[in-house]
């Protein structure tokens, strides 16, 4: 998390806390892709609108909105009190976040991997798609149907030959 967001977080919970009458308008928010973050209201919200849906997200709980990072880019967010009322609007500026994510830049494709410490593929948008289909996404369908039990270790064998 870097200093402007930590505080700005800060800041805004602070102001919406405080019992600030008049709604925020257009604050910027940082929100990381697969991490998520809380905007602490002065009153209940009971609408949210996400201008990207496939940018972020939001859920709702009492006075708190829980903002969701799911794609790179920048969208809006605005919040209406439970008659309608503006609460606030944000920007919403989604980045590729954490200290441990690495992005490899190779043959005009791009790879995404976390380190820590040892280094895994993680799928992230823009990535190469070739790269993971091949190894990734059918290696992690593979557990998944294993962990569920859509698939039994046994199948992957191969039948005894005759």
């Amino acid at each position: 998390m870097t200093f402007k967001s930590r505080y700005a977080g800060v800041l805004l919970s602070l102001l919406l806390a405080g019992g600030a009458s008049e709604a925020i308008a257009a604050q910027p928010l940082i929100v990381y892709t697969d991490q998520s973050q809380i905007i602490n209201l002065s009153r209940a919200a009971g609408v949210v609108v996400v201008g990207n849906p496939s940018i972020a997200d939001a859920t709702i709980q009492g006075n708190s909105v829980f903002l969701h990072g799911r794609g790179f880019g920048t969208t809006n967010v605005i919040i209406l009190d439970e008659d309608g009322g503006h609460l606030a609007n944000f920007e919403i500026d989604v980045q590729l976040g954490g200290r441990n994510n690495v992005a490899l830049f190779k043959a005009g494709g791009l790879q995404s991997y976390v380190c820590a410490p040892d280094c895994e593929t993680q799928m992230h948008v823009g990535d190469t798609p070739g790269h993971f289909k091949e190894t990734v996404l059918e290696r992690n369908k593979d557990k998944i149907d294993l962990a569920t039990g859509q698939k039994s270790a046994e199948s992957d064998e191969k039948p005894p030959a005759e």
